[in-house]
Formats: structure tokens, sequence, C-alpha cells
């Protein structure tokens, strides 16, 4: 088989697992928008959020550690740590719940709250055998595993909504997923499981992932909190109409991590001499995301405006201003969770990697004061993108990550993949309105500034080849 087909192998199987959970949670979410009330969505969208936030503080990054570490030491000490992570998370939001209900105006479904602690508890007790092999490009037990659990959960909020007729179908879609993963889990793994761990190791584990609760408190200042603002400032309706946008457009970045930020470590990973990143594979990493990172924004510019009534139902739209914010956005998120992020996980580097997610506080910072001088969508998204550039840039020239780089090939990648964005999102605005002239011109101004990166782009490799 050559290389490319390989790789192309690769790539649609390691993108089945994050594809199925994307599409898994964007159907639960058009069920439940077109069978509930505004309220009663918000209210499940509310409960989606504190769980998404919860999960993201408290990662250590237990799946990435297994795949550096392939000993079964190293794998009993993460059964260890996911457990006690599990239940400690559990405990906490069934603490919380009637804080968290009456953060977003809702103190009368706190019970909801506390019961969605089921799933990260099940959650705790997973068989990460299924992830550790992926070292060696075998994905196929984890696709496995999450097609049928989000199947499930798709089942189950359907389920849900016909029999109860409110918000608690997304916890039963929660707890049915993780119930069923977990078992899948097991059933799927080709080494025993096991509990029992060494202190050196669990010390090895521990080092390796507490920075990276550091790390996931910067992600969820980024992906998560700008939605407690929605629904504490704006209430759950509204915020249901803000996660709807954010489903067509923002969450499919995560999908598009996972996929090739899995397919970037294990390429990584792959080379014998850690001092590769230095040069060719890490410019390698930065071109592909930078192009991935520009094809995507087109495609957000173009589309998500139509996309979110047609999917979601007519009750919501898309503002203009809010529509090129969004598209500047799915491009930083692209480039900072690309290249950069790759080669530190890699490098073990995990301390930095969370030091700088962490910066983006910076951008609630800035919507909160745009929100006091004017209260709407665009002065929230504004600030989050203010935030998620000054990361992006700290990536790209501060971490050592970045310096691994040439900065002249820093510096001219990331100065054209920025005026091709400003092209397409500035057309966007001069022509907003949906029509065949206006969009047939938004594409060509953006398919331009395309050419242009990948023109320098394969230049530079020409260069370097020569």
């Amino acid at each position: 088989m050559s290389q490319f087909k390989r790789w192309m192998t690769r790539s649609l199987v390691v993108s089945v697992p994050p594809s199925v959970t994307f599409f898994s949670r964007l159907a639960r979410n058009v069920i439940l928008s077109r069978l509930l009330v505004p309220d009663q969505f918000g209210t499940a969208i509310a409960i989606s959020v504190v769980l998404g936030l919860a999960g993201l503080v408290t990662d250590v990054g237990l799946d990435r550690f297994v795949m550096i570490n392939t000993t079964p030491r190293a794998l009993s000490a993460a059964h260890v740590l996911l457990i006690m992570r599990g239940a400690l998370l559990a405990l906490a939001l069934v603490g919380s719940a009637p804080l968290t209900a009456a953060l977003f105006g809702i103190p009368q479904f706190a019970s909801s709250f506390a019961l969605a602690a089921l799933a990260p508890f099940l959650g705790g007790f997973v068989h990460l055998g299924i992830i550790q092999i992926q070292r060696d490009y075998n994905y196929v037990s984890e696709s496995i595993a999450q097609l049928v659990a989000n199947s499930a959960a798709i089942a189950a909020v359907f389920a849900g909504v016909m029999t109860m007729h409110d918000h608690r179908a997304i916890i039963a879609g929660f707890v049915t997923e993780s119930l069923t993963y977990v078992i899948l889990s097991h059933l799927l793994a080709k080494v025993p499981y096991q509990l029992r761990s060494d202190k050196q190791t669990l010390r090895a584990a521990l080092s390796f992932g507490l920075p990276l609760t550091v790390n996931g408190i910067g992600l969820a200042t980024i992906s998560q909190l700008d939605r407690v603002i929605v629904g504490h400032w704006f209430g759950v309706r509204v915020l249901g109409t803000y996660a709807v946008i954010l489903n067509v457009a923002v969450i499919p970045v995560s999908l598009i991590l996972r996929v090739f930020g899995t397919l970037g470590l294990s390429y990584l990973l792959s080379a014998r001499d850690v001092s590769q990143i230095n040069s060719k594979s890490y410019n390698l990493l930065v071109f592909v995301y930078s192009t991935l990172a520009l094809l995507y924004s087109l495609w957000v510019v173009l589309t998500i405006d139509i996309l979110t009534p047609f999917v979601f139902g007519a009750a919501f739209s898309v503002d203009p201003t809010v529509h090129a914010l969004i598209t500047m956005l799915v491009f930083l998120r692209l480039q900072r969770g690309g290249a950069p992020t790759t080669a530190l996980l890699k490098s073990g580097r995990t301390v930095e990697l969370a030091l700088l997610n962490l910066s983006a506080a910076l951008g609630l910072l800035c919507a909160l004061v745009f929100i006091l001088l004017r209260p709407s969508f665009d002065s929230i998204v504004l600030g989050v993108v203010i935030g998620d550039f000054v990361v992006l840039v700290l990536f790209f020239f501060v971490s050592s990550s970045a310096r691994a780089a040439t900065h002249r090939f820093a510096t001219t990648d990331f100065a054209i993949s920025l005026f091709a964005l400003a092209l397409m999102t500035g057309t966007f605005l001069w022509m907003p309105e949906i029509t065949w002239q206006a969009r047939g011109t938004v594409f060509l101004a953006g398919t331009a500034g395309i050419a242009a990166h990948l023109a320098f782009g394969l230049r530079r490799a020409l260069a370097r080849q020569g």
C-alpha cells in the first residue's frame, strides 16, 4: 500500500469516533430544538454546558498518557485515576447543583443538574485499552464503541422527549452514552482491566496530567464559559439560540481537531528522533492546519446563516456581524489547536500548554466589559475572538513549539493565512445578503486567499527540497 493510501485509510478510520460523537450531539440537539418549547430546550443546553465545562476542567489527559506510555502499569494507573476523577466530579456536580441551576435562572431544575452527574460517574469505569492501541494506528475498537454508544444516545433522547416531554431527555442521552461506551470498551479491549499500580507510575501519570487540568480550565474558558455568561445574562431561551449557532459553526472544530490531532500526534510519535519536530515535521503540520483552517472558515462564511434555520428551525437566525465574528473564531481555534498544541503534547510540555490556554481568559474579560457597554450576542463573540487571537499569537511566537520552526516560516504562514481570512470576511461584510451573486463573490475572494496561501506554502516546500 502506498504511503498516500495508507494515510487516507488511517484518516477515514480515525475520523469515525469524533464524527459519530459530533453528529450524535447535533442530532440530539436537533431533536430537542424541534420537539421542546424554547425554555425547556435552553435548560437542556444549560445541562450540556455544565457537563462539558466539568469534563474540560477535570481533564487530566489520561487518554494521551496511555498512548505515550504503553506499559500495563501505565494503563492500570490511568484506570485508577479515571475512577477517582469520575467519583469526585459526580460529587461536585451533585453538591453544586442548586447554585448551578440558580446561575442559569432556573433554580426549580436543580435536581436535573444533580441527576446529570450519573454520566461522568459511569464514564470513570471505561477501559482505556481501546485508546492505548491508537499509538499503532489501531482505531477500530474505539470507532465501534463510539458508533454504538452515540447511536444508543440518540435513541434515548428521542424516547425521553416522547415520554417525559422536557429537558430530562438530554440526561437520558448522556447517561445511556456513558454506560454503553463503558460496557463496549471492556468487551473490545485486548488486555485485562486492572486497577493496581505502583506509586511511581501514579506519580508519572499525575505529573503528566495535572498540568492539563489547568489546560482544561483554559479550554473551558475558550469553549464553554461564554455560554455560561449568555445563560446567566440573557436566560436559557437566548442560550438555546446561541447554542444552535455554535453547533453549526464552532462545534465541528472539535471534530476536525480530534481527527487531525490524533493523526498528527501519531505522526510525531512515529519519529524516532524527538528533534525531528524541530523542523520538517512541525512545519508540515503548520501548513496542513493553516490550510484546514482557511477551508473550513470559507465553508462557515458561506453557509451558517443558511444552515442554522434549516437544521434547527426557522426560529433561529444569524446576525451578519456575529456571522463574520464566528468565521474568525473557527479559524483561530483550528490554528491554535493544531500544530503548536500537538507538538507541545508530544514533547510533554503540558505546563506550557496549560498556561498558554489560560490566557484566553482575556477574551471573557473583554466580553464582560463589552456586555456592560452593549448587551448583545456580538459583544460576547467579539470578546471571545479577541481572547482567541491573543492565545494564537502566543502559541505561534512565544511557545517552545513555535520556536521549533524558523521564525521566517511561522511569520510568513501566519500573515498570509490572516490575509486570506480578512479577505473572505471583509467581502462577506460588504455583501452579507443570501444571494447567488453575493455568495459567489465571497467564494471567489476566499478561494483567492486560499490559493495565495497554498502558493507560498508549496513554494517553500519546493525550495527546501531543492
